[in-house]
């Protein structure tokens, strides 16, 4: 898979076109950032690092991720019993939130709780968390119930997951 990489010093934002599916989420977001008609197409000096992480996080498809140059490194692993399971997200290796699932059937699971520690939110952590299910839904042919109000919202939000969606 080849992958294109953009940097404005601090983060390099990582691009794999193969796995993009269009949805035009980074254009509508940051237009001075993501331009398609101009070459290069990804300009991340034209945003706070802070703003292109939100953005990247926002990404249906994880198409795009983050190598970032200073000290911060966002870590998402999955544990899992045979009912029950959880994505947690680390930031430099202490634990920053969880979302919690539960199975219901074979083919489907049900997100239930969303939570971030409070000096963590507001980064997109969470939102985060949300898209490495769905990527783990898509990659293992599965479906996602999103009952957890903030994991609702984020379906409700982005449309272009809605393929996941139980």
């Amino acid at each position: 898979m080849s992958t294109k990489e953009y940097s404005n010093g601090e983060v390099t934002i990582v691009w794999k076109p193969e796995k993009c599916i269009h949805a035009g989420l980074c254009v509508k977001t940051l237009p001075q950032v993501y331009n398609p008609k101009e070459r290069p197409w990804v300009k991340p000096e034209n945003a706070s690092s802070e703003e292109l992480i939100v953005q990247v996080a926002a990404c249906p498809s994880g198409a795009l991720s983050l190598k970032q140059k200073h000290k911060t490194m966002i870590k998402i692993e999955r544990e899992e019993d045979r009912r029950k399971g959880r994505f947690v997200i680390y930031e430099n290796d202490k634990f920053a939130g969880e979302m919690t699932y539960v199975w219901a059937g074979k083919s489907k699971f049900i997100i239930d709780h969303t939570g971030v520690e409070e000096n963590y939110s507001g980064r997109g952590m969470g939102k985060q968390m949300v898209m490495a299910a769905v990527e783990y839904a898509r990659d293992n042919n599965l479906k996602i119930l999103p009952l957890c109000p903030f994991a609702k919202k984020v379906f409700d939000t982005y449309k272009e997951i809605d393929d996941v969606r139980a």
